[in-house]
């Protein structure tokens, strides 16, 4: 991604929306929308915006629960063991 953001006013938009897209396509960088000097929105092709939205953390509830059932059967088996401090990781 480029450290300078990529610009364009409002009005570029509306009249030139297909050079403002493709230049967002091309790039594969956010375009800023700029209205009265103040930023607005934000442009994205949908390469780059499913990049950003795939939900690829594995901690979700189904996830973390099964995590949580596992450690708990293993502390029922005795198969867990008591630390007093975070020294004790080591031994």
């Amino acid at each position: 991604m480029n450290p300078v953001a990529i610009t364009y006013s409002v009005r570029d938009l509306q009249r030139n929306y297909r050079a403002v897209i493709d230049d967002a396509k091309r790039t594969k960088d956010a375009i800023v929308l700029i209205n009265n000097s103040v930023p607005e929105a934000v442009l994205l092709d949908v390469e780059t915006y499913n990049a950003l939205v795939v939900d690829d953390y594995p901690w979700d509830v189904p996830f973390t629960e099964k995590q949580v059932k596992e450690a708990m059967a293993s502390s029922k088996a005795g198969r867990v063991r008591r630390l007093k401090s975070v020294n004790d990781l080591d031994k």
